[in-house]
């Protein structure tokens, strides 16, 4: 008899033992990117990716340099030269079919995952990124430390040099993440607007010139790209509260419309993939950037 009344009190201790266990392994498991950012789901953590690697829908691309992958990669990874994420004659984005192609050739079709990586802090895998969000495929990540973090961490790596089976990718552009050179000069100081120069400060000052003039767009406030990663040599991205209050701290708010550029487009999508992180839902990257701008002398600019 007295064991039928220590029953439910074995049952319960059972119970909360097991709760604590289950709380314990979330909070082991809990990644850096699930903790304050709006969209968590943007950002790979290795530890996730060392659980997938065997993944079938699953396709990892390294943008590092030929010489790098060669030296050693991520196991199953396909090497992209970021290069070809440009039109050569326009400086924007590829066109569909060409987009659509070069996507096909890495194996990344409609339903596949795509986790990118470089080791620049996310430089050229955002672009990636970016590209990808803006022919309409949103099931692309970022992997948070790239191989600077993989490596640090003695995961495995492989030196074999892959291709892919050729898919078929449907490109369905989205024009909300993206402007040309007249949008811009649309919204110039326009209220409600925030343009986003993600170059150094060097660049920003006309300091350092890399087109036929040195400066930035008119009222275009300059929050260099390498500021959204930690300082180390991991260069992870900072927690969301840090971002935030740099963000906001300069009037850019969540509330606003805001515009990215930079010399090319590519620390531009930085800049934007990161915003997208935090909630910022409005944002486009105008392409053209610096290069476009800065070469066309009938363009207002300031120093």
């Amino acid at each position: 008899m007295r064991s039928k009344g220590y029953f439910p009190l074995i049952v319960l201790g059972i119970l909360t033992l097991l709760a604590a266990h289950t709380a314990a392994a979330s909070a082991a498991t809990a990644t850096p990117s699930a903790r304050g950012y709006a969209h968590p789901e943007l950002l790979a953590e290795t530890d996730w990716l060392v659980e997938h690697l065997n993944d079938a829908d699953l396709s990892i691309v390294d943008l590092r340099s030929q010489a790098a992958y060669t030296a050693g990669h991520i196991p199953g990874a396909i090497r992209l030269d970021g290069t070809k994420l440009d039109d050569p004659d326009t400086a924007y984005v590829p066109k569909p079919q060409d987009f659509a192609a070069l996507m096909g050739s890495l194996g990344i079709g409609d339903n596949i995952r795509v986790v990118a990586y470089d080791d620049q802090g996310g430089l050229w895998a955002t672009r990636l990124w970016w590209a990808l969000d803006y022919y309409g495929h949103t099931k692309a990540t970022v992997l948070n430390g790239g191989w600077n973090k993989w490596t640090r961490e003695s995961r495995r790596t492989a030196r074999e040099v892959l291709t892919a089976r050729q898919v078929i990718f449907t490109p369905k552009v989205n024009e909300n993440v993206i402007c040309a050179v007249d949008y811009v000069k649309a919204n110039l100081k326009r209220p409600g607007v925030v343009i986003i120069d993600a170059r150094s400060q060097a660049e920003y000052n006309g300091m350092d010139v890399r087109a036929k003039r040195g400066g930035h767009i008119p009222g275009a406030i300059n929050i260099d790209w390498q500021r959204n990663l930690t300082a180390d040599d991991l260069k992870t991205f900072k927690p969301a509260a840090e971002l935030l209050k740099m963000y906001e701290a300069a009037g850019i708010t969540r509330d606003k419309k805001i515009l990215t550029y930079c010399q090319t487009g590519v620390r531009a999508a930085h800049a934007l993939f990161t915003l997208r992180l935090l909630g910022y839902e409005t944002v486009r990257n105008y392409d053209g950037s610096w290069a476009e701008w800065g070469n066309s002398t009938d363009l207002p600019i300031e120093k």
